[in-house]
């Protein structure tokens, strides 16, 4: 028996003690831990400042921000800010959807862009009032976005993550095609293109001692208004019921569907909050900048307010927004100091390896839960063993292929020697195709970077050939192992961070491979691109028998049989055991462990193999071009490869050969359509293929046109079966889980037990 059990407490208390004084003491150091906490910020704050502000004049001189020489610095900074105010918002629209869906929205400046170009070009075209057009923005953009949930994400809801984010890049390719049609049909004169939009308060400038302007209402305007919008966001997910449902879903949904959360209605705000984001934005910014020519933004903006996310950590938005005003800062010191922004968009590369690798490693099993890989719905299986050696089946199995075969053989004396140039790019698509297969498709890892391993290989081999007069099978080497070190080194995060981020930090290494380690004008550009007299490339001249470069269907064929290496070396490392690891550890990372497969080593090793494809896809690019340089490399080709491999089915490599080169052919002989299309239908025909043509082929084949062809292959086995009398395992349980997936599983298990014996025989009791 205690004390405190039965007996009253005797203890006595000093005067001025007792549970009143302690509350009023607890309070007080409350207090002051809270303040000791605000000034600890403070001084982080500061001190981060500081360390940018060191930074800046250390990369970029004294000539972008010098407050010695205010009348050159002050003006910088501030249009450095107006400018990464954009950034910043964009980046909290990103975080909002991550926080709310757990994806990164590659669409996140473009869901309201397709309202503030309206209102803008009423303003700058049939010279509306600068507010009257405001309404557009602030319906049209919450519009847009819940549409877009309503109509496209919500399908993929359940999807693993990775897939549903390249579903946003789809929606900002489909977003775009309306972003070029809206200015055609509101009769846009192209000399309004990028001109600054007038405001009402446009003539009230700040001046400095010198007249010369300082701060602009404009600036003033943009600054209110996204520092507003932040903090009513912010606000809004902490104060109301809504927002904090939003919040709760993000952690877990099916428990937020169990507690009663409408977990749909959260989605769809959260979108139609993101909409609102971009679309105001656009409109504050467009007097400043411009009215913008795409509808995506460019994806140079998008990397900028990824950077400015992911240095926020996905969480904060206040952090995103003082991390897009430094990034505007970076910019324009880079345009003043350099003349563009190639530093400061390869600076993000840094900014957002540093800011991943400082993170720690998201522990709860909430937040990881359906992250995910690149996952198909059904693997893609080869015709069954019982089947595989029937007449028909043979008959197909090897007629089909010499079709495809005979065509690429063919090709050069189709398409004629005038665009004998053209027809050599298929086959070297192809083999980045077949990279981003064994990366994307196999290892479940998204690269949007891939053509920045293609140029970074290039670069290498190609300075080798036009300076030191290489041979061409040394070339390939060297090719090979560039390629191989740059994806190790840049799949090394790939160990730590999930597949999300990666596809930021691929992002990333693309614009700095092409804004930076091309160009010749900066350190790393001056010591390996091609320089002096000797700045074309010449083909060699193989066994001294075939002359690449007086014979381009020689060279056409020299491509065609690296494509076919590099799918036969594909096939086979699919087939042994270091594909089928590959297979298990993105399939299930959280078990792979258990049977002894090291996830770090294979990832590792996809990153080398698919690097190594790259790499003899960069050296032949060199040859073909005849030169190297960014522009070849840049990374709308990355975008497009991906999406073109995404719609044909990244898990099949002949499937994503032929939707990769088919993309190509329609970007390269596009222009030849001109007459036929019309000059609006072939400008944005690649637009078409990876926007509308993306999305309905995941609505309906997850799994790319692959799965479709597949399934319609297994349905004519299965028919062929049944006529054989053949009974096919495989093919039944298929049929049976497909069966099951498209009707209700509950009703299955009923089926199953009502068609059970359910009266016993005599024979049957013991």
């Amino acid at each position: 028996m205690t004390l405190t059990e039965t007996e009253p407490d005797l203890r006595l208390e000093a005067p001025g003690t007792g549970p009143g004084r302690a509350r009023s003491a607890l309070g007080e150091l409350r207090a002051l831990a809270g303040r000791d906490v605000w000034w600890a910020a403070v001084a982080r704050w500061a001190l981060a400042i500081f360390v940018f502000w060191v930074a800046v004049h250390y990369m970029f001189g004294s000539n972008a921000l010098s407050f010695p020489n205010p009348a050159l610095g002050l003006p910088n900074l501030v249009q450095g800010l107006a400018l990464g105010a954009l950034y910043g918002i964009i980046g909290v629209g990103i975080i909002l959807i991550y926080r709310t869906a757990r994806l990164i929205n590659f669409a996140a400046g473009a869901i309201g862009a397709v309202p503030a170009i309206v209102a803008l070009l009423l303003d700058l075209q049939d010279h509306v009032n600068y507010l009257a057009v405001l309404p557009i923005v602030l319906v049209g953009g919450p519009l847009c976005g819940v549409l877009a949930e309503v109509v496209f994400m919500r399908r993929f809801s359940r999807s693993p993550r990775l897939i549903a984010t390249v579903v946003t890049i789809g929606l900002a390719q489909s977003f775009a095609i309306l972003g070029f049609f809206i200015p055609v049909w509101m009769g846009q004169k192209a000399t309004n293109q990028g001109s600054l939009v007038p405001t009402p308060w446009q003539n009230l400038v700040i001046h400095n001692g010198r007249g010369q302007p300082t701060l602009t209402a404009n600036q003033i305007a943009a600054f209110v208004a996204v520092f507003v919008l932040t903090a009513a966001l912010g606000a809004f997910l902490r104060y109301t019921r809504l927002g904090i449902a939003l919040r709760a879903s993000a952690e877990n949904a099916d428990r937020a569907l169990l507690l009663g959360i409408p977990v749909k209605l959260v989605a769809t705000t959260a979108w139609g909050l993101a909409g609102l984001l971009s679309a105001v934005a656009i409109y504050v910014q467009a007097p400043i900048l411009g009215t913008p020519s795409d509808a995506t933004l460019g994806f140079d903006t998008l990397l900028y307010g990824l950077a400015a996310a992911v240095v926020a950590r996905m969480e904060s938005f206040w952090r995103a927004l003082a991390a897009g005003l430094a990034i505007g800062v970076l910019i324009t010191s880079s345009i003043i100091d350099y003349g563009d922004s190639s530093v400061a968009s390869a600076l993000m590369l840094v900014i957002i390896l540093g800011a991943l690798l400082l993170q720690r490693r998201q522990m709860a099993r909430a937040l990881a839960a359906g992250e995910g890989t690149w996952q198909t719905v059904k693997q893609f299986r080869p015709i069954p063993t019982e089947l595989r050696d029937l007449p028909e089946v043979a008959r197909l199995r090897y007629g089909l292929p010499l079709l495809p075969v005979g065509l690429m053989v063919a090709l050069p004396f189709i398409a004629g020697s005038d665009n004998i140039s053209y027809v050599t790019l298929l086959p070297l698509y192809g083999i980045v195709g077949v990279s981003l297969v064994v990366l994307t498709g196999w290892a479940g890892q998204i690269s949007l970077g891939q053509f920045g391993l293609v140029g970074i290989s290039a670069g290498v081999a190609g300075g080798l050939i036009a300076n030191h007069n290489i041979d061409f099978f040394a070339a390939l080497a060297i090719g090979i192992a560039t390629g191989v070190v740059a994806a190790v080194v840049i799949g090394l995060p790939a160990v730590r961070i999930q597949g999300l981020y990666l596809a930021v930090t691929t992002l990333a290494f693309s614009y700095a491979v092409e804004n930076y380690v091309l160009n010749s004008h900066y350190f790393i550009g001056r010591h390996i691109l091609p320089s002096g007299l000797a700045i074309h490339l010449y083909r060699p001249v193989l066994y001294g028998i075939f002359n690449l470069q007086s014979d381009p269907r020689a060279f056409y064929y020299v491509c065609l049989i690296a494509l076919g290496l590099c799918m036969a070396c594909a096939y086979s490392f699919r087939k042994n055991r270091s594909g089928r690891v590959l297979i298990a550890a993105r399939d299930n990372e959280r078990a792979a462990p258990a049977y002894a497969i090291n996830l770090a080593r294979t990832r590792l090793a996809a990153f080398a193999v698919s690097g190594g494809m790259a790499g003899v896809a960069g050296v032949l690019f060199a040859y073909a071009d005849g030169t190297v340089s960014g522009q070849a490399f840049d990374v709308t080709q990355s975008i497009l490869v991906f999406l073109a491999a995404a719609i044909a089915g990244v898990g099949s490599v002949f499937w994503t050969v032929f939707g990769v080169m088919a993309l190509e052919a329609s970007v390269v002989f596009g222009p030849r359509l001109y007459d036929l299309l019309g000059p609006t239908l072939s400008q944005t025909l690649p637009l078409m293929l990876t926007g509308p043509l993306l999305l309905l082929n995941m609505y309906f084949y997850p799994g790319g046109t692959a799965e479709q062809v597949f399934g319609t292959r297994d349905a004519w086995l299965r028919r062929l079966a049944l006529r054989r009398n053949i009974l096919v395992p495989s093919l039944v349980a298929d049929r049976k889980a497909d069966e099951i997936a498209q009707g209700d599983v509950v009703l299955a298990a009923e089926r199953h037990v009502t068609e059970a014996p359910t009266s016993l025989q005599a024979g049957d009791l013991p």
